[in-house]
C-alpha cells in the first residue's frame, strides 16, 4: 500500500525508477519489465526528517516488494544500519512485504566488507542484501 501522506516520486506503472541524489555518481535503477503498478519515495528528509534513515523506498505494489535503498559514499556498516533503522521505523507501513535492502557505494574497502559488524547484516538478510559499487540496475 502506497505511503499514506506523501506522493510517489514515479508514475505508477513507470518503466524506470532511478534514485539518485544531487551530484552524486552512485545510482539505483529498477526496471519495471512487467510495467506493475509501482510506488517511490524519498525516506531522507521527507518521511523521516531526522535521524538515521535510508535515501529511497521503491515498492512493486503488485507483487508486495519494498526495496530500501542506500547510496553511500564508503560507510557500509553505516549504511546497513540507516537501512535497519528506516525498516524499523517504517514497520507498520512496511507489513506484508518482502523487503529487500540495497546498498550502493561509491567505493569499498574489502576490510569493511569482511568485517564481524557488516557480516552479520549479510547473515540476517541472507539473499536480500545486495551492495555494488557504482550502480545496480535490477528488474523489479
Amino acid at each position: 500500500m502506497p505511503l499514506k501522506g506523501f506522493e510517489s516520486l514515479c508514475e505508477k506503472n513507470a518503466e524506470q525508477i532511478v534514485s539518485r541524489d544531487k551530484g552524486n555518481p552512485q545510482y539505483h535503477k529498477g526496471i519495471n519489465v512487467a510495467k506493475v503498478y509501482v510506488t517511490h519515495y524519498q525516506i531522507d528528509g521527507i518521511v523521516i526528517k531526522s535521524g538515521d534513515r535510508c535515501d529511497y523506498l521503491l515498492m512493486n505494489e503488485e507483487n508486495k516488494i519494498a526495496y530500501l535503498i542506500e547510496l553511500k559514499g564508503s560507510d557500509l556498516i553505516k549504511a546497513a544500519k540507516q537501512l535497519e533503522t528506516t525498516e524499523k521505523v517504517l514497520h507498520q507501513e512496511l507489513a506484508g512485504y518482502s523487503l529487500r535492502y540495497r546498498i550502493v557505494a561509491n567505493k569499498c574497502k574489502t576490510q569493511e566488507i569482511r568485517s564481524s559488524e557488516y557480516r552479520k547484516y549479510q547473515i540476517r538478510w541472507r539473499g536480500r542484501l545486495v551492495q555494488k559499487t557504482g550502480a545496480i540496475e535490477e528488474r523489479i
